[in-house]
């Protein structure tokens, strides 16, 4: 087990506990700063969706930037269980966590939100289905963010519904924020 820190808001330098999970890569310190930083450091507001939530430190970094509302989406029941425990420390109210698939959520989700975080496991190739039956759940105007290794050929988004707003590369990590048009 190791920990990770909330790097703003309301809740800046509070640490989470992080599972020692196959797979589980939380988003470092520098990748999730310059991500708010692109998005505005307050989300008051907003509707947020962390599939692939994981640690969900995405996830409580939105909640600690005022988020109205934030739903976690992890399929892997240990890291649901952590995840649980470090909500109940943190105390965000505005936070709900379910486990299941992100594509079984996406099928049955009828709500719409403002922000959604895809960031799957690296090894898996379920960025490549979750693009394209994301559109419906994102508001128009919302953003979309990606998170993928330098080593996946990741396809953009579709350029008629979507716009790349900002992207980079940090180590061996791709990360992109798309708006919706």
């Amino acid at each position: 087990m190791g920990q990770i820190r909330i790097t703003g808001g309301t809740h800046r330098s509070r640490k989470i506990t992080v599972e020692d999970q196959p797979g589980l890569r939380p988003t470092g310190d520098r990748i999730r700063e310059t991500l708010f930083n692109w998005l505005g450091n307050n989300l008051y507001g907003q509707q947020v969706l962390d599939l692939y939530a994981g640690s969900g430190i995405l996830a409580f970094e939105a909640a600690s930037r005022s988020a109205a509302s934030v739903v976690c989406i992890d399929n892997n029941s240990k890291t649901v269980i952590q995840m649980r425990k470090n909500l109940q420390a943190l105390q965000f109210e505005q936070v709900s966590i379910s486990q299941q698939s992100a594509q079984k959520f996406i099928q049955n989700c009828v709500d719409t939100f403002d922000l959604i975080f895809i960031d799957p496991p690296f090894d898996s190739d379920e960025i490549h289905t979750i693009n394209g039956i994301i559109s419906p759940l994102c508001k128009t105007g919302g953003f979309v963010y990606r998170e993928y290794g330098v080593s996946q050929a990741v396809a953009p988004l579709d350029d008629a519904v979507w716009r790349l707003s900002k992207q980079k590369q940090a180590g061996q990590v791709r990360f992109e924020l798309w708006q919706k048009r």
